[in-house]
């Protein structure tokens, strides 16, 4: 008996398929370890996505809806030439919408250090794409978490699909084969992607009336998430 993916993926959280495994896309896979396979003898079209999800015979992508979660530009993937062969995208930290606008601070031979689309100083390699080392955060204080929190703004223009009824149909289509999911982060992840860890913590003893304040507004950003989610699927 066949079944779809979204039934196979539901028996697996479910705990109905002992012993099955999912393996969910190439997007796992490190751009360095693609390359070095090719240089052993694979063919150089696993470094494109579609390829290689086929290649290696990865499981389908579970749909995420990010349109919802950070914007459009997120999902478009809008990106940015940077100059000297770096390029760098807008999306910023969910649920912040719209990003920062990536733009490099110094650079030598082998590394840049730039504004990312969340808004962070970052020092990374030019030819890798592993985890750069944080330099600053965009949030510090008070003064800094009032200009911020503007971008959680629920009502931002672009944040929602502007046809929400051919969304939802379109996403209710996709549900018959994929599993649907809508990624939420925690309060403190969240606050930490923004401020930094050690930073934070400091702050949960120097002025937790502010974390207090930044859960709420994150708390508040969430509720116009799901209210427009709400509504989109009362048919």
């Amino acid at each position: 008996m066949t079944i779809t993916f979204r039934e196979r993926y539901l028996g697996v959280c479910h705990f109905e398929r002992p012993g099955d495994l999912l393996l969910s896309g190439p997007n796992l896979i490190w751009v360095e370890a693609l390359r070095e396979w090719v240089k052993q003898g694979a063919p150089e079209e696993i470094m494109n996505f579609f390829f290689c999800q086929q290649y290696f015979q990865f499981d389908p992508l579970p749909r995420w809806l990010v349109e919802i979660r950070s914007g459009l530009e997120w999902w478009r993937g809008k990106v940015y030439d940077l100059g000297h062969g770096i390029r760098a995208g807008d999306w910023g930290t969910a649920p912040a919408y719209p990003g920062f606008v990536p733009k490099i601070l110094e650079e030598d031979e082998r590394t840049v250090v730039m504004i990312d689309g969340g808004g962070r100083k970052v020092k990374s390699f030019k030819q890798s794409e592993k985890m750069p080392m944080f330099l600053e955060y965009p949030v510090k204080d008070r003064a800094s978490w009032k200009e911020y929190k503007k971008r959680l703004d629920p009502a931002t223009p672009g944040r929602y699909p502007d046809d929400w009824d051919a969304y939802v149909w379109q996403i209710n289509e996709q549900a018959k084969e994929l599993p649907i999911s809508l990624q939420v982060g925690g309060f403190f992840g969240y606050l930490r992607e923004w401020m930094g860890l050690e930073p934070l913590l400091y702050m949960f003893y120097d002025d937790p009336a502010l974390v207090e304040e930044m859960m709420d507004d994150y708390a508040l950003s969430g509720n116009g998430g799901s209210q427009a989610g709400s509504q989109g699927h009362q048919d």
